[in-house]
């Protein structure tokens, strides 16, 4: 009996395209060394979203990690839109002295699925892994299209809300209550 091939690449092997799904990704950077939180890599990462095929809903860049929200264009693949940003960025970080991880993190948000939550979930990471205060704008941090442009109307100050902080991340199952 032989068994398929592992790994990541079988994973996403054969994968359905829908065009105009809405995709969650993460990349991080080798090691989960910091550092992509400079004004250089801030522009360059805004520049690619912003010129890209893909439609970015919004963008949040961390010391070690970044996470998009994106509508997928027609005869493309997540991973074709994940290297369109990340290689060309590849310069800009090597003289910074990082490196991009060879995977990303991706989920596939459903039909019906609401974005804020997601959206909720980027613009929080910044405040609960205690990097700026929960009064202070991250500047790390951009709604790029107009498909989202609600959630600025919705929560003009664009810092998370306190029980927003307590929430966990939008595809993961709710933590169990703990009795006492």
């Amino acid at each position: 009996m032989s068994f398929p091939a592992q790994g990541l690449s079988q994973l996403r092997k054969n994968r359905i395209r829908i065009p105009g799904a809405r995709y969650f990704i993460t990349c991080v950077t080798q090691d989960r060394k910091t550092g992509l939180t400079t004004d250089t890599i801030w522009t360059e990462l805004l520049r690619r979203c912003t010129t890209n095929s893909a439609d970015f809903l919004a963008i949040v860049c961390m010391p070690d990690h970044v996470h998009a929200l994106f509508a997928l264009p027609a005869e493309t693949n997540p991973g074709e839109i994940v290297r369109s940003v990340k290689g060309p960025l590849t310069p800009v970080l090597r003289r910074a002295q990082l490196s991009w991880q060879k995977n990303f993190f991706e989920h596939r948000l459903r039909a019906n699925e609401n974005t804020e939550p997601y959206l909720r979930y980027m613009l929080c990471n910044p405040y609960r892994a205690q990097l700026i205060a929960n009064h202070a704008r991250w500047p790390y941090w951009k709604i790029l299209s107009e498909s989202a442009q609600w959630f600025i109307e919705k929560f003009p100050t664009q810092r998370p809300e306190a029980e927003w902080l307590l929430q966990t991340a939008p595809w993961q199952p709710e933590k169990p209550k703990h009795k006492p």
